[in-house]
Parts: structure tokens; C-alpha cells; sequence
């Protein structure tokens, strides 16, 4: 099954799975996912593929669509990461707090 990268990540952090949403975000992965090919990859970055497999009726439907997202929706969700990739670099690094 086809789902886009951007829905899993947006789904993901609705979730509170704000670590493993960047790390799928940040990832060379493309923008459209298949589900079987992808799951690997996916698992490597913490995403099983029993959990995923749970998660693909709440984040799949067509890739293609262009409506799939908001303009705004995009904007908050590159924000997010982008605010939530800062922060794990300080924790990874030891600086913590620096970009809070």
C-alpha cells in the first residue's frame, strides 16, 4: 500500500511520536512510501512493521492527492520537525535547552 511520507510523519506526531516523525522526515525515504518495500528502511528507523501496518488504515489514502495536506498543515509540520530535528541534536550532543 502507498502512502506519502509527509501524512506518516503528521500522523506520527499527533501521535507524540515526535522523535521517530523526525527521523522519518529526515530520512532519504521518498515522498510516496510503499508499505512492503519501504518497511525495512522504515524499521530501521524505529517504525516496525507491525506498527505500521496499525497505522496504514489512519495514514494512507492517495498519494497523489494534492489536497492531501493544507498549506498550512505543511507549514506547521515542516516547523514541528524542524523545531523537534534541533532538539535532538542537542540531546544528541550534549547541549540541551540551546534551541528551546
Amino acid at each position: 500500500m502507498e502512502l506519502t511520507r509527509s501524512s506518516l510523519c503528521g500522523f506520527l506526531l499527533e501521535e507524540g511520536e515526535e522523535d521517530l516523525a523526525v527521523l522519518i522526515a529526515r530520512s532519504d525515504l521518498p515522498e510516496i512510501l510503499d508499505s512492503e518495500r519501504h518497511a525495512p528502511a522504515l524499521a530501521a528507523l524505529g517504525l516496525e512493521e507491525e506498527e505500521l501496518l496499525a497505522l496504514l488504515p489512519a495514514v494512507s489514502g492517495d498519494p497523489n492527492t494534492a489536497g492531501s495536506l493544507s498549506e498550512e498543515d505543511r507549514a506547521r509540520l515542516k516547523r514541528t520537525i524542524s523545531d523537534r530535528w534541533a532538539h535532538l541534536v542537542d540531546v544528541w550532543t550534549g547541549v540541551r535547552g540551546a534551541h528551546s
